[in-house]
This record gives structure tokens, C-alpha cells and sequence, in this order.
């Protein structure tokens, strides 16, 4: 972090240079090396010297004179700066080939790089511009050189051999620490009152970690961390180093030789600085230690290269201090300028010469810089550079056309321009904006390479179904009292929880869409009733994955628990087939090989698209499951499967993936800008710069003061004007790097809206023309037709709509010939508002009877299609809201004579809904308490008032015209003196007004069933009523059931109109041939030939828009 407040870097002007150089070099100082700038011509500078691929790596290289300058120097420590893509990296792997030329061999050279990606990459290069082999990896992370001089202390003491702590296991310590602390674990940590609620959080733990690497990294012990606490008032340093005491003993007890990343490089210095054997070994194996980027140092590798890099070994460092960006993990461009001082840096070279970007890039790029306080000096910040180079802002409306210009702007230059899918990036702020970009790209045709792991590995969807499906066999298996099955008195016989079955059916396991989940249960469930059982459907969804007689005489609907029910066995006999100590990964290889997944997997990613990219991903995270696996049981060979799915399962953060991942041969990177470090790419999309997102001006560590620490740690500014400083700076070194990544192209995207404003950063990059008012405002860029034949052909249809008969035939001729390639969408027979309907008939003859079902009619006036279409599968499985229902339903058929049992019956069946034992199935058993509440008082009200009950769920059916009114009933009640009233209990949150009570139709068809005899012959009607218990009742402690009564219905003659004489009167509602007539009605429109798409309020909530015409989801091609 970088604190020069109110500091503007100028660039001096220089001499005018040959050709078309317009980018200045700056009069460089004695001590620095100048090149020959008069002597290039510029347009000769092409981008030679970027990041080759290994073939190229290896042929002769060009280098400018700077770089031949720093090749030939004999200075025992070289000090290098230089604009992004002046050619450091290369100069790093020439210096590494000169010193092996020069007779050193490669174990003697190592190259140090911040990052293991870009460690990687750089070990590509130089080992095939180096040849031959070499022992250890020349390029390396100064963690991983750090971890193999740990290794070597061990091997020389005799010591257990070291290993490297993970970031999820170091989540996993925390987590554990603190929730002893909450269960009162032996002594807990003074935290501040107002953290207490934080305490949880995987947020709290970040900033934890972040404190205690903070400390670390500067050599804090927990008794200097308490001190500084005291002394600045910081309560919260001081628990934090109770924790911090904690931590380290935890670790050490229970994984001995495990180092945690933050301690390994001051573990290695240590080890360095108390062992002279160690010391000299080391130093005599290098004699050469090349550090790339070096501006991402931080304190503990600064600490490190002290004792590592002797005065008879050569130290070479090279960076720009303008784009660090891994300032988030303690790196400080100041340590640049001070490791080359402390070593012995006699002068600094200054590359000059822009070998990657072109001369519009490097301007924007020197505009940036120069909003950022200067370290090492300002000289770097201006390139010679070749001419060219494109540089577009788009302001767009909304995310969504961002997204679909972002998508248009990269097919056309992969289409029209021949540019690589894998030669274009899109960078953003943050991972957290990558995930909707991502998808709109892939939707958009655009393929997208997979990023690195952003999820932990319990989230993963292609592994979260392995994981519920080890646990039923371990629970099963060894009869663990926590098995995740229903919780009542029958469980045994139920088997696995409905959470788990629905997980399990609906995952990659079982493939099952809501449809065929719907018919699943309709057939379990009418098996059960066949065979005499009660169980419903959500038991026996569970019990069907155990039990594969259930499934016998099932159709294809079973086939999804067909597929789990195998895995499940294929898991249980690896299981038991284990020797004494379970082995997690051989259960989990039995299980993935009884899944059949495998070929599936691999043939959608060998045939791409978006079902490639979604196999790849997933392939991955099973690898990454099965590794482990096996690191678990390397570790801890005595361990169980529980212990491993425990383990895995505690983790909430992500880990690195250390095993092989799918290539992303051709494919656009979309990447943050701390990860674009490293990277270039002809075409580069800058998206999201938006006020408050890029520069993200929020203080850094706040909660626990991390930046605090380091700031009295290092003597930095602590005011808020200096902070916030040193945070701008930041954001504009990575805004820096992003722009800095390109070679031709460089687009910059934000948007402007109601809640959204586009960031200062756009008015650097294309600054306002000159005179424009100071509130004049960038005009919104209008976004292209996308550059899919979906696109062309939607293009070329509204074109047919056009006022100007020239277009309307342009149209149409584009249209003819994209039909003649059969595209989607072109051939008008296609177009669903043309196709003729398929089958005329009507879905009923009208001599036949239609069923109608009393609670179906108001949602078929309200939308015909709707009801078509959902009482037929379009709707999902009965979860959440509706199975409470049910069961308060179940309860008020069973004990309606005794409603003092319904409490007792409903703890006992509560489990059967499988909604967990967390604080939202609390609240909702709370609900349904309270309806069980407000259904005794009902039915206490109802029988001090002289109603009685008759029947409970009673079935009926009747004839009114070719309405067949079938189904059953609530409660059907008497009264001695008014009759019969029909009873529905209503469980939901919404409810009719009451003046449309009388109007209501499932009441009307009750009624008219009545009036058609369906009760019994002549029995004299006292109406229907709804009964509501759910939260259309009241939410209060003291709310009661609401009665919403409709009336008997009356004669026709009794309610006569006072119309005009001879007028056809429509049905007075309340009417016995009102009743009649609208269940006439209804029994002809259910059983016509065709169903009305309908927008009402419910439109929102619709399960089957999809396949709505008036919905755009049903619309689309």
C-alpha cells in the first residue's frame, strides 16, 4: 500500500524521436541507464517480445537496446522498471539463459514469480528457451522455494517432512475456534460487544485471517499484538491474539509439520537465520535469483530474500510499481526500490520501449499512471512505442446491454477480424461480477474459458450429490443415530430425508426434471394407497432410493431413482467390503462408476458449447473431489468416510485445484484484474467500471484494523485523507493493469441508470472533448445487432415490418436465403404465430361429460392456458407452503371430534415434511402451530353455535348439464335448523374481499353439487363458507380462524331483474342458475379445442411461461 497523498505524477517532456515514436522518454538521471532512442525506428516494434508460446520462446530474440544494456551489465544486484509491456519478462527468462550459457546450471538459477499461474507460465518459457532438465523448477513462488528449504531443514534435522496448510483448512481451524469459544470451550477471546453477531461469519473470519497474516507477515508475536492493542485502544487486537495463541498451538497439535501460508516465508527466513549449515547450503545451490513482478512484495518475502541472497550470489529485480495488484495479500511497490537498495543496487535501467501495446494503448495507459502517487521514480511511465491501436468507451443503459455489447464487440472481432477466441479477455473489478457476465456471454454463443474455482468444493454442484449420497451410506451403513432420514417413530422404514431425495433426483445423479418428479410421486403414492399405506409422497421419495422393490412396477418415471438407488448400493458394498479403516476415495470411485456419468460427461465436453463448458467445469470438480480424497487419506490413513465428508464439508472457502483442469484451448479469459497479471491479449474488454465498483473507494480491513496494524507497523500516514489515498492508488494501479493488457484493442464498459453511474475512470481513458460544460454528459452507445444467426434472422423479421417497401424486400430476400440454410427462426412456417394449430379437435366430444374440479375453476377463468397446461405436469414438485397444508389438512380430517390431539400429531409428523432443523423450518413449524391454533378454535366456535360435523374429506360427485363436479370436500357440516353448509380450509396468505365472497366459484360449485343432490336427496342448503387459518387470518399471538361465508343460493324467480321487458337477463350471482350456469360454462371451455393465454397478477409467479405466447420467455425460437 502506497500512502504519497496529494501527489500527481507529471511526464517531462523529451526529445522529438524518428518516425512516428509520440510517447516521450523522459531525461533520465545519471544513475539510470538510458537506450538509444533516436537510433529504433518504432514502427519496427511490434510485440515480438510478448509472452510466446514455448516453440517461439526458444528462437533468437530482438532484443532493443535497454534490454541488451541489462543483459550486458556485470552489477551484482540489477534494479529494472519499466511500462507494462517493455519486455521485463522476457528480459527475466534471457538473464536465467545467459547465466546458463555462461556455465551455471539451471538447478543454480531460479526465477521467483508472485503467483503459481503466472509461476507457471513463466516455467514453460524458460525451460524450453534453457533446455535440458533440471531437478527443481526454475521458476517458482517464493512460498514454493520457501517450502523446499523447510523441506531440506527437515530432511537435515530428521524432522517430519513439512506440508503446506490449505486456505480451507485454515477456515476450517477458525471456524472451530470460535464456535468452542460460543459453546463455551474454554476460555473465549474479550471481543468487542458490537462484534458479537459477526463472530459467525465466514466475513468474520476473513478479516481474522487477514490480521493475523498481517501480523505474521511483520514479525507480531501475540503478546506484541496485545501490546499495540492496549496502547491504541484496539479491544479486538487483543482477542485476536488469544486466537492467534490458539491457532497456532490447534495446528500444531492436530496437523504437526503443516505451515500456514502467511508463516512460510518468515518460517524459512527463520530457519535460514538460526541455521548457518542450512544458510550455506542454500546459497551455494543458487547463483542467481531473478525476481519477476517485483512490485508484489511483501513484508515476509522481503524478510525472506535477507537471509536467502548472500553477497556472493547475483540478485536481479524487475517490476513497474504503478500495477501492483496484490496489494489485498500485504504487497507494497515501496519494497522495489528498498530491496534493491539494501542489496546493493547501484543504478536503475529503465526499459523505454513498448514492445506490446501501440500508441493510442500506451497514452491511455500513461493518462492512468499518471493519477497514481510515483515510487522508484517516473521515468518508466513513458514508452516509444509503434503507431495504432483502438481505444472504445461504451456508456450503456442497463447491465443487460452491457453484457450483449460486451458479447457483439467480441464476435466481431473473432468473425469479422479473424481474432482467436483465446486472444481476447474480459476483465473485471471482481470475481463476484464474473458469474451473470459469464452467462450472458455463453447465451450469447460466446465461448468462455472456466475459471479457477470460485465456489468451495461442497458447493459444487457435480459434487454436492456425491456428498448427500456418501452420507446416506455412511449413516446406513454403520447405523449412525444422525442417519439423514425422517426423524418420527417409523423412520426406519421411511429412509432418506426429502431434502436429500429431492437433491439427489433432481442433481446430475438422477437427471429429473419437475415433471418427471410430479409422475414420480403420483405413482408412489398410488402404489402405497393400492398396498394399504399412509405414508406420503415425500416418505416414500425417500424410502424408494433404499428400497428398489418400491420401484418394480414404475414405469419410466422411475428411472432417475432407479439411477441414485444404484449409486446408493454401489456406495454401501464398497463399504462394507472396506477393510477396518474405510477408504473415502474407493467409495467414492464405486459410486461415480455406478453412476454412468462418465461417458456423458466426456462426450459433452468433447462436443463444446454450453453443455461442454458445464461438463468440463464439472469434470473438474469430481477430479478435484477425488484428489481430496486421496490427500485425506494420505493424511489421515486411520480416518473414516465420516471423518472425510466432515472434513470436506467444514470448508467454506475455495481451495487452488493442484489437479489437472480442462483445457481452455480456444476460448475468451474472463478474469479479474489481479488475475490479467501475466496476461495479453490482442482484444481486451474492461467492463463494470462503475462508480463505487471501480475505484471501490471503501476502506480496506476495517472490521479488525488489519490496514491500522500495518500502518503503525510501517510508520505510514494513519489520517483518513492519507487512507483513502493509498486505497485510490490501489485502485487505480489494478485499473492500470486491466487497460495494460491489450496489444490492439481495448474496449471500456459501464453503465448509466437510475441506481448506476459510470466511474471518473472513463473520463481518463476518453476524455470529454475540449470546451465541453462541466456537466455535459457522455452520450449512451447504441448496441448492435448480435452477431448470432438468432440475431440476423430477428433482424431481417422486423425488417418485413417496415414502412419502406425496399427494406420489407431486403428482408425478405435475407430471410429466403438463411431459410434455404435451414437457420432457425427464417422459414415463416416456423414462426409460431403462423403455425396452424396441429389438432382441431376438442380436448372433450361434446356429448361426454367434463370433469370439473371445484378448486380448479377460478384459476381457469382466470387463465385458460395456465390450467391446461399445469393440471397436466407444468407444475413442479409439492414442496415448502403447500406440504404444510396438507399436513394441517391431514390433521383436521383425523381428529376433527378431538382437536386436543392435533398438537401431539403434529410433532410426531412434523419430520415427514423433510424441511431440516434450521430457523426457517422453525418459523414455519411456528406457522403451522398456529393454524392447528386456529383451527381447534374453530372448530370449539363452531360447535358452541349448533354446527356439527357430518363428514371429513368426503368425496362427491354430480351432474349439473355436462359439468361432472367431482372431488372432495374439507368438512361438511349440519346445522338443525339451517342444514347443510359445505366447509375449505384455506392455509395460504391471500384471500378474497369480502364483497367477492358471494362470487366465489369453488363455493358456487360446492353449492350447486349440494342443489344437484351429491349429499343426499332434499337436504336443505344453509351455503359453503372458506375458513381461513394461514396468514389471511392474522399473523398476531392472539389471531382466530376468519369464516368467509357465501350464502344458499337462491331460485332464479326469488332474485328477478328489473330489466327492460323481453331483455335476455344474464344469472343474478347468488342464483341457483347463476351457479349452474357458470359450472355449464366452465365444463365447455375445459372441454373445448382451444385455451385463452390470459395476463393476470399471477402472471409473475406462472410455472409455464415458457410456454406462454404472451410471455417473451414463450416466444423465443
Amino acid at each position: 500500500m502506497t500512502n504519497h497523498e496529494g501527489l500527481t505524477a507529471q511526464t517531462p517532456a523529451g526529445a522529438p524521436v524518428q518516425g512516428e515514436a509520440a510517447l516521450p522518454i523522459a531525461a533520465l538521471p545519471p544513475s539510470v541507464v538510458e537506450g538509444v532512442v533516436a537510433s529504433v525506428d518504432p514502427t519496427r516494434l511490434t510485440p515480438a517480445l510478448r509472452g510466446a508460446t514455448q516453440t517461439e520462446a526458444a528462437a533468437p530474440l530482438d532484443l532493443d537496446p535497454t534490454q541488451q544494456a541489462v543483459l550486458e551489465a556485470d552489477d551484482r544486484v540489477l534494479h529494472v522498471v519499466g511500462a507494462p509491456g517493455t519486455g521485463k519478462t522476457t528480459l527475466a527468462v534471457e538473464l536465467v539463459a545467459q547465466a546458463v550459457e555462461g556455465g551455471a546450471r539451471p538447478d543454480e538459477c531460479v526465477l521467483l514469480s508472485p503467483t503459481r499461474v503466472a509461476a507457471g507460465a513463466l516455467r514453460a518459457r524458460v525451460t524450453t528457451r534453457v533446455g535440458g532438465t533440471s531437478s527443481e523448477p526454475i521458476a517458482r513462488t517464493p512460498q514454493a522455494l520457501a517450502f523446499g528449504i523447510l523441506r531440506m531443514r527437515a530432511a537435515m534435522d530428521d524432522l517430519p517432512a513439512p506440508r503446506l496448510l490449505a486456505g480451507p483448512e485454515q477456515d476450517v481451524v477458525l471456524k472451530e475456534l470460535l464456535e468452542g469459544h460460543r459453546l463455551g470451550l474454554g476460555a473465549a477471546p474479550a471481543w468487542p460487544e458490537d462484534l458479537a453477531e459477526a463472530l459467525t461469519t465466514r466475513g468474520f473470519r476473513n478479516e481474522l485471517r487477514d490480521l493475523i497474516m498481517r501480523a505474521v507477515e511483520w514479525d507480531v508475536s501475540s503478546d506484541h499484538l496485545r501490546r499495540l492493542g492496549a496502547e491504541h485502544g484496539r479491544d479486538e487486537w487483543i482477542a485476536a491474539a488469544d486466537v492467534l495463541d490458539e491457532y497456532d498451538d490447534v495446528t500444531a497439535l492436530s496437523r504437526p509439520g503443516a505451515f500456514d501460508p502467511a508463516w512460510i516465508l518468515g518460517a524459512a527466513a527463520q530457519a535460514l537465520r538460526e541455521n548457518e549449515t542450512l544458510r550455506e547450503r542454500v546459497r551455494a545451490q543458487l547463483r542467481l535469483v531473478v525476481i519477476d513482478d517485483a512490485q508484489e512484495l511483501t513484508r515476509a518475502s522481503v524478510g525472506f530474500l535477507t537471509e536467502l541472497v548472500g553477497p556472493g550470489q547475483r540478485l536481479v529485480l524487475l517490476g513497474n510499481p504503478d500495477v501492483t495488484v496484490q496489494a489485498f495479500r500485504g504487497a507494497d511497490p515501496r519494497y522495489l526500490e528498498q530491496v534493491a537498495a539494501q542489496h546493493g543496487a547501484s543504478r536503475r535501467f529503465v526499459l523505454g520501449y513498448g514492445h506490446r501495446q501501440p500508441r493510442r494503448l500506451a497514452e491511455v495507459v500513461e493518462r492512468v499512471t499518471a493519477r497514481i502517487g510515483s515510487v522508484d521514480g517516473i521515468a518508466h511511465r513513458s514508452v516509444v512505442t509503434r503507431p495504432g491501436g483502438g481505444v472504445d468507451v461504451a456508456l450503456l443503459r442497463s447491465g443487460a446491454q452491457e453484457a450483449a455489447h460486451i458479447a457483439g464487440v467480441l464476435r466481431r472481432a473473432h468473425l469479422k477480424d479473424g481474432v482467436a477466441w483465446k486472444d481476447m479477455a474480459v476483465i473485471v473489478r471482481a470475481a463476484a461480477g464474473t458469474s451473470a457476465l459469464r452467462r450472458a456471454l455463453n447465451a450469447a454463443k460466446v465461448p468462455v474459458a472456466v475459471p479457477p474455482a470460485s465456489l468451495a468444493l461442497r458447493d459444487e454442484p457435480a459434487v454436492r450429490p456425491f456428498l448427500h449420497a456418501l452420507e446416506i451410506v455412511t449413516s446406513r451403513t454403520r447405523g449412525s443415530e444422525q442417519a439423514p432420514v425422517d426423524g418420527d417413530a417409523d423412520a426406519s422404514r421411511a429412509g432418506v430425508s426429502a431434502d436429500f431425495a429431492l437433491d439427489l433426483l433432481t442433481s446430475p445423479l438422477g437427471g429429473a426434471d419437475p415433471v418427471v418428479l410430479r409422475r414420480l410421486r403420483r405413482s408412489l403414492r398410488r402404489e402405497e394407497l393400492a398396498a394399504g399405506g399412509n405414508r406420503v409422497s415425500d416418505e416414500l421419495l425417500g424410502a424408494c432410493l433404499l428400497e428398489p422393490a418400491l420401484l418394480v412396477s414404475l414405469g419410466p418415471e422411475a428411472a432417475p431413482a432407479r439411477r441414485v438407488s444404484r449409486v446408493l448400493a454401489a456406495g454401501a458394498a464398497a463399504l462394507k467390503a472396506a477393510p477396518p479403516h474405510d477408504d473415502a476415495e474407493h467409495v467414492l470411485w464405486e459410486m461415480w462408476q455406478a453412476s454412468g456419468l462418465a461417458e456423458v460427461w466426456e462426450a459433452n465436453a468433447l462436443a463444446g458449447g454450453i453443455s461442454g463448458t458445464r461438463a468440463d467445469r464439472d469434470l473438474d470438480a469430481l477430479l478435484a473431489l477425488f484428489a481430496a480424497a486421496a490427500a485425506f487419506v494420505e493424511r489421515l490413513p486411520g480416518a473414516g468416510v465420516a471423518d472425510f465428508l466432515d472434513h470436506v464439508r467444514s470448508q467454506d472457502v475455495p481451495g487452488d485445484r493442484l489437479v489437472a483442469a480442462a483445457p481452455d484451448e480456444d476460448a475468451v479469459a474472463l478474469v479479474t484484474a489481479a488475475g490479467s497479471a501475466g496476461g495479453e491479449w490482442h482484444t481486451v474488454v474492461v467492463a463494470g467500471v462503475q462508480e463505487g465498483v471501480w475505484p471501490d473507494l471503501r476502506l480496506r480491513g476495517s472490521v479488525l484494523g488489519s490496514e491500522d496494524l500495518v500502518d503503525i507497523l510501517s510508520g505510514r500516514g494513519r489520517s483518513l485523507p492519507a487512507r483513502q489515498a493509498a486505497v485510490r492508488h490501489d485502485e487505480t494501479r489494478q485499473f492500470a493493469m486491466a487497460m495494460s493488457r491489450a496489444r490492439e484493442h481495448v474496449v471500456v464498459t459501464a453503465v448509466r441508470d437510475e441506481d448506476e453511474q459510470p466511474s471518473v475512470y472513463l473520463d481518463i481513458v476518453d476524455p470529454l472533448a475540449p470546451g465541453a460544460a462541466a456537466d455535459a454528459m457522455r452520450e449512451f452507445t447504441p448496441v448492435a445487432r448480435p452477431m448470432t444467426l438468432a440475431g440476423l434472422v430477428a433482424e431481417a423479421r422486423r425488417m418485413l415490418a417496415d414502412q419502406d417497401e425496399a427494406v420489407r424486400d431486403e428482408g425478405a430476400r435475407r430471410l429466403a436465403r438463411l431459410a434455404e440454410h435451414d437457420v432457425p427462426g427464417a422459414d415463416p412456417e416456423q414462426w409460431w404465430a403462423l403455425v396452424s394449430r396441429s389438432d382441431d379437435r376438442p380436448v372433450r366430444p361434446p356429448q361426454e361429460w367434463v370433469r370439473v374440479s371445484p378448486s380448479k375453476i377460478e384459476g381457469f377463468h382466470r387463465c385458460g392456458l395456465n390450467w391446461l397446461l399445469t393440471t397436466n405436469g407444468g407444475f413442479g414438485p409439492s414442496v415448502g407452503a403447500s406440504t404444510i397444508g396438507t399436513l394441517v389438512h391431514e390433521l383436521a380430517e383425523e381428529f376433527a371430534d378431538e382437536p386436543a390431539l392435533m398438537d401431539e400429531a403434529l410433532e410426531k409428523r412434523w419430520p415427514r415434511l423433510g424441511l431440516g432443523d434450521s430457523w426457517v423450518s422453525r418459523g414455519e413449524k411456528a406457522r403451522a402451530q398456529s393454524m392447528v391454533k386456529k383451527l381447534q378454535g374453530y372448530l370449539g366456535d363452531a360447535a358452541a353455535t349448533g354446527w356439527a360435523g357430518e363428514a371429513a374429506e368426503r368425496r362427491f360427485s354430480a351432474i349439473v348439464g355436462r359439468a361432472k363436479i367431482s372431488g372432495s370436500i374439507d368438512r361438511l357440516e349440519h346445522h338443525p335448523e339451517r342444514g347443510l353448509r359445505v366447509i375449505d380450509y384455506k392455509t395460504g396468505s391471500s384471500k378474497p374481499k369480502d364483497e367477492e365472497v358471494a362470487a366465489h366459484p369453488q363455493l358456487a360449485a360446492y353449492q350447486a353439487a349440494l342443489e344437484a343432490d351429491a349429499f343426499g336427496p332434499g337436504r336443505p342448503s344453509a351455503g359453503a363458507a372458506l375458513v381461513q387459518l394461514g396468514q389471511a387470518a392474522g399473523t398476531g399471538a392472539n389471531s382466530t380462524a376468519r369464516v368467509q361465508a357465501q350464502p344458499p343460493l337462491v331460485a332464479d324467480e326469488d332474485a328477478a331483474s328489473d330489466g327492460e321487458p323481453g331483455a335476455v337477463d344474464e344469472p343474478i350471482v347468488g342464483t341457483r342458475g347463476w351457479a349452474f350456469d357458470l359450472m355449464q360454462r366452465t365444463a365447455d371451455g375445459m372441454g373445448a379445442a382451444t385455451f385463452v393465454a390470459a395476463a393476470n397478477p399471477n402472471c409473475t409467479m406462472c410455472p409455464v411461461k415458457s410456454s406462454c405466447p404472451i410471455q417473451p420467455e414463450g416466444r423465443t425460437l
